[in-house]
């Protein structure tokens, strides 16, 4: 599936391309889920009424879909914090998505990452985990495993930390004498 604005910026293009070149496309399914610009969908219109693309139009219940995909096409061309990807590695659908947005993501571990705009890399890896279900079944289980590590409870706990850490350090010996002297 993919899932996020059809921007340029988020690759759709690259996701379509990839696919339609892929052994997937004869006999599996790519669900596309957002509102598509009238442009986007003019230009191209031939890759989007391929018989193996469903246009499901803005949804919300992501995570219920992806729990029912193997794969989320996400070829990010940039992105702040694919945060569509943690939906997908809790939902247990393998992120493929490109090294703008690996913040989570971790190659041959619980998602297969491809170099921005590399279209040949991302159909070889739909073809990999078309042709081997021991590959796609390994990186699902992983990603369920990893999930625990990206909910609100553990970025909460991250942060705890990292203000234990300060407050640690400000009270260091050397941090009080850096106060005391700018204080002077």
């Amino acid at each position: 599936m993919f899932a996020g604005f059809d921007g340029v910026g988020k690759g759709l293009h690259i996701a379509l391309e990839a696919w339609l070149d892929s052994p997937a496309s004869r006999d599996g399914i790519l669900q596309i889920c957002d509102e598509i610009e009238p442009e986007f969908a003019r230009k191209f219109e031939s890759s989007l009424s391929h018989p193996s693309i469903v246009r499901l139009g803005f949804r919300d219940d992501i995570p219920r879909l992806m729990r029912d995909a193997d794969v989320l096409l996400m070829p990010s061309l940039q992105e702040g914090f694919g945060l569509v990807c943690a939906e997908a590695i809790g939902s247990g659908c393998v992120p493929l998505a490109s090294d703008a947005c690996t913040e989570m993501c971790r190659h041959l571990q619980n998602a297969l990452i491809h170099r921005v705009g590399d279209v040949a890399t991302l159909r070889q890896q739909i073809t990999d985990l078309y042709s081997s279900p021991e590959l796609l079944a390994r990186l699902r289980a992983n990603a369920i495993a990893s999930r625990a590590d990206w909910t609100w409870a553990r970025a909460g706990q991250v942060l705890a930390g990292a203000y234990d850490e300060a407050a640690a350090r400000s009270l260091h010996p050397a941090g009080l004498l850096v106060r005391m002297a700018r204080n002077a």
